[in-house]
């Protein structure tokens, strides 16, 4: 009997809107930043000409850096179809960096207590996701820099379709995590 695949789960811009609230936070209209994103700009990690900042401006923000910041990052609404999904098909750890903000970490542990309560443990924080990598073990993230690392190390990277990679075309962002990952299990078996 094989064993149980382990499906490492991004938090930030695959379970939650980390990008839409930090926007909101900078003033900025979610809504219409992120039309004109995915219009003018898909694929592109971060639009520089249309946020008028740049990356280290944007993610370090003085706003972003509280925990209640992070501990009220809203679910995507295909979350609980996403989460049940993986959840169906191995055991699902949340794999999240943290950034240097000084609320980051406990306000994402905050969040995923809210959600799955106080005895919750399946969760990992760290930037460096590839240490993690072994036959059995998938990432589904929305960082290309996080897949490739993890895919030399033996470890099987899915990439989730977000307007800031290469994916952006994708609709049905969990039905094409779901096929991928459905298709990378049954050819390691």
């Amino acid at each position: 009997m094989s064993q149980e695949p382990e499906i490492y789960l991004d938090m930030d811009g695959v379970c939650v809107d980390f990008i839409g609230a930090a926007m909101s936070a900078q003033g900025y209209d979610p809504d219409d930043y992120l039309r004109q994103w995915k219009q003018d700009h898909a694929g592109s990690l971060f639009p520089e000409p249309l946020m008028n900042k740049t990356p280290i401006e944007f993610f370090t923000h003085k706003n972003l850096q509280t925990k209640g910041f992070w501990a009220n990052l809203v679910p995507y609404p295909w979350f609980d179809q996403l989460f049940a999904e993986l959840d169906r098909l191995g055991h699902v750890l949340f794999l999240t960096a943290p950034t240097g903000a000084p609320g980051c970490v406990s306000g994402k542990q905050e969040w995923l207590i809210d959600q799955f309560g106080n005895d919750f443990h399946d969760f990992i924080f760290t930037r460096h996701k590839n240490r993690l990598a072994h036959p059995n073990a998938y990432l589904v993230d929305d960082m290309p820099f996080n897949i490739k690392p993890f895919n030399q190390r033996n470890g099987i990277g899915i990439l989730f379709p977000q307007i800031w990679n290469e994916l952006s075309h994708i609709e049905d962002r969990v039905a094409h995590v779901v096929d991928e990952l459905e298709r990378a299990i049954a050819k390691s078996d």
